[in-house]
């Protein structure tokens, strides 16, 4: 049995982006980001924020999970383009994905950070009104 590479996530978001036949230039606009910062992330020389990895699972209708798991190659095309042997440069055989315990974590951690914000956001309006009150009176 033939075993397989694992795949980084530049290649990933590579494969990603050439099924759905968007340039760089486009999945960086939808992401919000820069082309560069883009390309940095397919070729494995920067890692997207948390922000940027729950943006990038939106767009391409993937749970995080099987975006960073670097063993589900469920998401390879089968485009003949990525089946040569040229492709295999982009293999890495070290496994540079997070486990799915730090993954949890990180997802728990981005909910807290989104309702404190809620809360600041709440407790700022408060304060806006009971300044407008005070300025009334």
């Amino acid at each position: 049995m033939k075993k397989r590479k694992q795949m980084t996530l530049g290649v990933k978001l590579r494969n990603l982006r050439h099924t759905r036949n968007w340039s760089q230039a486009e999945i960086a606009d939808r992401l919000k980001v820069s082309q560069p910062a883009y390309h940095l992330w397919e070729t494995d020389q920067a890692k997207p924020t948390t922000e940027n990895l729950l943006r990038i699972s939106e767009a391409y209708d993937l749970d995080l999970y099987s975006l960073l798991d670097s063993k589900d190659h469920n998401i390879v095309t089968n485009n003949p383009i990525f089946n040569d042997n040229s492709s295999q440069q982009y293999y890495s055989t070290i496994n540079n994905m997070a486990p799915p315990e730090l993954l949890e974590s990180v997802i728990k951690n981005q909910n807290q950070i989104s309702q404190q914000q809620d809360q600041i956001a709440r407790l700022m309006e408060n304060q806006n009104i009971l300044i407008e009150k005070l300025l009334k009176n």
